[in-house]
């Protein structure tokens, strides 16, 4: 098992330059998000989907170069792999790091991913009240499907 250690520490340090900069990103968008400024948003997100496609190209690298040396491509096997040289082991920290990056990444996208379904859910309720409906409980048919009873009054007639 063996492999360039500078060649790695190059992988790594790409690959963390990457990751912090979409989670800039990330970050970025939660602002975005939250003020409504859906004109930025439109720029940040194409900036966001070139870093995605960007580490996609490095995690297929580094899956590459560990199928290469016949070992599993996942997080313990990388860890193992960098244990197993001892021109490799100093560069475990970095790796971590980067497993931490990533992760945080992975935190803060789903936290966007929460504010875009509950803006997605007022304005669904916003154009039911617009267009006169009225929420309430959702019943089941006969067949088993979800329907509304819901009274429906335009803004003409409230």
């Amino acid at each position: 098992m063996s492999a360039n250690p500078q060649l790695v520490r190059e992988m790594l340090n790409r690959d963390l330059h990457a990751a912090q900069r979409l989670q800039e990103l990330l970050i970025e968008e939660r602002g975005l998000l939250q003020t409504r400024n859906h004109e930025a948003l439109v720029t940040l997100i194409s900036e966001k989907n070139s870093h995605l496609t960007l580490l996609e190209g490095h995690a297929k690298e580094r899956a590459a170069l560990l199928q290469a040396l016949q070992l599993d491509d996942n997080p313990q096997s990388w860890q193992e792999f960098l244990a197993s040289d001892a021109h490799l082991t100093e560069l475990i920290p970095l790796w971590q790091q980067l497993h931490n990056e990533v992760s945080q990444c992975n935190e803060l996208n789903n936290l966007n991913g929460k504010l875009v379904a509950r803006s997605q859910q007022t304005l669904k309720r916003l154009l039911d009240l617009v267009r006169g409906k009225t929420s309430t409980a959702g019943l089941y048919d006969a067949s088993g499907s979800a329907t509304n009873s819901s009274s429906s009054n335009t803004l003409t007639r409230a």
